[in-house]
């Protein structure tokens, strides 16, 4: 049992969240580093799926508005090019 604790090596590259770091720590000193890992993951994996599902919430109405502002305009320009050519012919 000789060399840099993984917490302590993963905390010295900076790139690894405090809490996933305490809970590896907590793995390695009780000796379940596996189990440990594991809620570390599943932990991450819930908070990337909730932030998913709000990015999403939010971005369905906000396509359905954009698709509908799209149509409209569509529409619009059909109606306006229509009624030019009424004007033209009466």
């Amino acid at each position: 049992k000789t060399g840099t604790p993984l917490a302590r090596a993963l905390d010295e590259s900076g790139d690894f969240p405090r809490l996933a770091l305490q809970m590896i720590n907590v793995g390695e000193e009780t000796g379940q580093l596996d189990e440990m890992l594991l809620k570390v993951a599943n932990t991450y994996d819930r908070e990337v799926r909730t932030t998913i599902d709000r990015i999403m919430a939010l971005l369905v109405p906000a396509l359905t508005l954009g698709l509908a502002a799209l149509i409209g305009t569509i529409v619009m320009s059909v109606l306006m090019a229509i009624l030019s050519i009424n004007e033209l012919v009466a």
